[in-house]
């Protein structure tokens, strides 16, 4: 009997397309390394020296991040092609999909609960609008996905007509936040009326960028079967891969662990 699940695991690990958790874990590798360094320059810079000390080399670090890090050009750009990688790999591993109904009924349930943790983490620590979420990248994809499945039988022109409408309406209310009193509309673009979220993902653009991704992996992937010999390396890349595989996992519990690794770094070096 546990011959034959071994086997079945083994069969399943082979039909996946290596190259998209590769790409996906890529992806959180990077996120991680911006939250925590977003963590060090924007909290801890204030927790570990408030009595105006400003030298060494945790300061040092935590200034240098602030000042320089989050104010290079370069790190907006890397940070907006990591996250774009990620919308339209998502989508594209959809067009692969056969159960996005049940994906997107399951993720939403997990963004809900994401959300109300949050709240209550803010409630307890006696504070408003510091780790509130609520609308970020799990629910834009919850709902980028069940729109999917509303979508994809449509003719793939309508569907791509779509996306490309919903990405250049989004960067243009990007630019130009719309005046409104309905705050609700920030789930869909941005718009200049109050509304506070940590993580913030409206759909516009993001699920175009989703629904182009759908459309590319339909017809590059109908076969479904990976299009890249897989990278050489016992470490680092089966690692990736790793991480590719329970992206959602790692996003849910990082900043929790980055959290607490670093009151640890607080505590022994300071």
């Amino acid at each position: 009997m546990k011959s034959n699940i071994d086997t079945e695991l083994q069969e399943k690990q082979k039909q996946r397309i290596w190259e998209l958790d590769f790409i996906r874990g890529l992806c959180i590798c990077l996120m991680l390394m911006d939250h925590t360094f977003f963590d060090l320059a924007f909290y801890f810079k204030t927790r570990w020296f408030t009595d105006g000390e400003t030298s060494g080399f945790l300061y040092s670090l935590c200034d240098l991040l602030k000042n320089g890090y989050f104010g290079l050009p370069a790190r907006d750009i890397i940070w907006y092609l990591a996250v774009f990688c990620f919308v339209f790999v998502s989508g594209l591993s959809s067009a692969l999909s056969h159960s996005n109904l049940k994906r997107g009924i399951a993720l939403a349930i997990v963004a809900l609960g994401l959300s109300g943790g949050t709240f209550l983490l803010d409630y307890l620590l006696k504070q408003e609008n510091v780790f509130a979420i609520r609308f970020g990248i799990l629910h834009m994809l919850a709902c980028s996905i069940l729109l999917y499945y509303v979508i994809h039988k449509f003719d793939r022109r309508f569907s791509f007509s779509l996306a490309i409408a919903v990405i250049v309406a989004g960067v243009f209310f990007d630019r130009q936040p719309l005046e409104t009193e309905l705050p609700w509309l920030r789930i869909f673009i941005s718009t200049k009326q109050g509304f506070f979220s940590a993580d913030y993902f409206p759909l516009f653009p993001w699920f175009g960028y989703f629904v182009l991704g759908a459309l590319v992996g339909a017809v590059v992937y109908e076969k479904r079967l990976s299009l890249v010999p897989k990278l050489p390396g016992k470490r680092v890349v089966p690692t990736i891969l790793f991480i590719g595989r329970h992206s959602l996992w790692f996003y849910l519990f990082h900043q929790p662990i980055i959290y607490f690794l670093l009151l640890c770094v607080g505590a022994v070096l300071l």
